[in-house]
Order: C-alpha cells, then sequence, then structure tokens
C-alpha cells in the first residue's frame, strides 16, 4: 500500500484574521471545489467570521477568501458545507455566550486540557444557510437548533436508502448525536452516546446498506467506535481502537474501493504528528502514514475523495492557514 502528496499548497487568508481553523472541503455537482473554515483574531473572538476560497481549476490556485459569514460582535465557527438537490447549504455556529478570554483562546487545546473552556462553543445554536448559485451567494440565515448546546463540525452523508446523516454532538455533555432527515428540513435525533470520558465530533461512513461506521474525537487517548445496523437509528456502545487520539478533530471516509482513510492525530497529547491510517478489513486493522511531523498544531482534517479518485485534504496548519494536500493512495 502507498500513499503519494502529489500537490500542497497554503490557501489564502484575510491578513486582520491571524488565525484559521476548522476547515471542511467539498467537490460541488458544477466542478468546483470549495473549502470554508473560520478566521479570527483567536479561537472565539468576536472578530471570527466563516470564509469560503474556490479551486480556479484555470490557474490551478486558490481563490482569495471570501467572508460568507459574520455576525457582528460574535464569533461564527465549525462550518459545514454540504450540496443536496442542487442547493448547497452552510452550517455553521455562532457563539451567544461571551467567548473566551483572548489568553485561553490564543492557546485553546491548553485551555481543553484545564478545563477553561465554559462560555464557548458550549453556548452556540446551529444555524444555516442556502445558496441556490453553487455557493457565489447565500440567502438568509436560518435556525436549525436554537438550544444552546449542540455543536458540529464533519460533514453530512447521503445513505444508500437515501437519507442523510448529520454527525452532531453535545459540547455540554459530550455526547455524539446524529440527526436523520429525508430533506434537510425535517430531523430524527438519534445516539446520544459517550464513552468513559467523554466523545464528541463523530465522523460517519456507511460501510454497506444500513451498516454505518462512527469514530469518535475522545477525553480517552484513543479513537473510540461504534456501529448501527439501521441506517443510524440505534448504535453499538463505543469501544476504543487502536489509534491514539489528543482530543483533537479527526475525519474518516470510505474510499471508491471500499478502504477507508481516517486523518488523525497519532499521539497521547499532542495535535502533532498528523497521520493518515488506511484500512482494507472494515476499521479493524490499519497502515499508518505521515503527514507532519515537526513541531506545531496540524489538526483539524476534512476529507474528500472526489471524481478523479484523487483524495483532497485540508487541515489547520499551526492555526496560521488552511493547508491542501492532494493525495493518490495506491
Amino acid at each position: 500500500m502507498k500513499l503519494k502528496i502529489l500537490t500542497s499548497s497554503l490557501l489564502p487568508g484575510i491578513e486582520d484574521k491571524p488565525m484559521s481553523h476548522a476547515a471542511n472541503i467539498l467537490e460541488l455537482s458544477s466542478g468546483d471545489i470549495v473549502v470554508v473554515w473560520y478566521a479570527g483574531a483567536y479561537e472565539t473572538s468576536p472578530d471570527e467570521v466563516i470564509l469560503m476560497s474556490r479551486f480556479n481549476r484555470n490557474s490551478s490556485t486558490w481563490e482569495d477568501p471570501v467572508i460568507i459569514v459574520d455576525t457582528p460582535g460574535r464569533a461564527d465557527g465549525n462550518p459545514v458545507i454540504f450540496e443536496y438537490d442542487g442547493k448547497v447549504h452552510l452550517f455553521y455556529v455562532t457563539i451567544e455566550g461571551g467567548g473566551l478570554p483572548e489568553e485561553i483562546g490564543k492557546d485553546y487545546p491548553g485551555a481543553i486540557k484545564n478545563n477553561l473552556i465554559r462560555g464557548g462553543w458550549d453556548t452556540c445554536p446551529v444555524k444555516y444557510r442556502i445558496s441556490y448559485d453553487f455557493g457565489k451567494t447565500f440567502g438568509e440565515e436560518r435556525i436549525l437548533r436554537k438550544e444552546w448546546g449542540w455543536m458540529i463540525r464533519n460533514k453530512l452523508l447521503k445513505l444508500s436508502n437515501g437519507e442523510i446523516i448529520f454527525p452532531m454532538y453535545d459540547e455540554v455533555n459530550w455526547k455524539a448525536i446524529f440527526g436523520i432527515s429525508e430533506d434537510l428540513e425535517h430531523w430524527e435525533y438519534t445516539g446520544y452516546i459517550t464513552t468513559p470520558r467523554g466523545c464528541i465530533q463523530p465522523a460517519v461512513v456507511e460501510l454497506e446498506d444500513g451498516h454505518l461506521l462512527c469514530f469518535l474525537r475522545t477525553r480517552d487517548s484513543f479513537i473510540f467506535r461504534s456501529e448501527s445496523y439501521d441506517y443510524g437509528r440505534t448504535w453499538s456502545p463505543p469501544c476504543s481502537t487502536s489509534l491514539k487520539n489528543p482530543n483533537s478533530g479527526i475525519d474518516l471516509i470510505k474510499l471508491i474501493d471500499d478502504r477507508l482513510i481516517v486523518i488523525f492525530n497519532d499521539s497521547f497529547d499532542r495535535r502533532t504528528p498528523l497521520n493518515a491510517g488506511i484500512s482494507e478489513d472494515g476499521g479493524e486493522n490499519w497502515e499508518i502514514f505521515d503527514l507532519e511531523r515537526e513541531d506545531g498544531e496540524y489538526s483539524y482534517p476534512g476529507i474528500i475523495q472526489i471524481r478523479d479518485k484523487l483524495v483532497h485534504l485540508v487541515y489547520t496548519y499551526r492555526r496560521e492557514a488552511i493547508k491542501y494536500v492532494v493525495m493518490e493512495i495506491d
């Protein structure tokens, strides 16, 4: 098995918003590739906005980002982008509880370790906007969930029965939740699963019709897994995998050839190194590859495989930028 990096680059940013984090990537039905992320002075800062950049295939470069969400005096974050029925849905959250002091926001991983994060992402409603022109413009803000506490991070997945599953989580109680919908308007919520010390930010793949596999970010030092055999209605008790997790974001996809690839930090306590794991047996065993090994933070991956069969990855690069990588997997 081989993993070859074909290209890599840093996405352009905005000068007065030096911190970039939590990117997601999508190939649109138009053929465009877009990336969304949030940027600001520091994590949870009141100037934090949602940005979008589009890949220009003619020049093979990323266009300068545009601000697509900017709530005055509030931090917007964790954008998730999904296309359904010709419409592009942008989901995101807005901190309503005031955010965190600057000294904490500038060292968010440290704040997590020291349990100093109340008043930040646990005080968000979940919102969305819809675009009818492939993300060139977005409509008015709508509310998916008004009550504070639930959060989003990883991408939605269309299942073999036509339903859509939205991995979500409870930032207050550290539980994984799954939204299930046929039309992105009416939702059923399931899951509410947790690990001994708590889990968030589930990532989901469909192994076979109705058989879903979920990987979970945890406080338990390892990625945990849970499975569903009824399109996400019920879930098995989470159990530990062999993959380390320093309480940092992960992403998981099923490739066209049915192999799985997970992007994660192979560490118990740092957001470096950044690694890719490839499994040929449904996630039981993994071959691990290095993507980043230097000091710094390399985290919060977003990964897709597009029509050219190449794997496209974005992730936080030292909190300074979003890095884009194209990989070929043999």
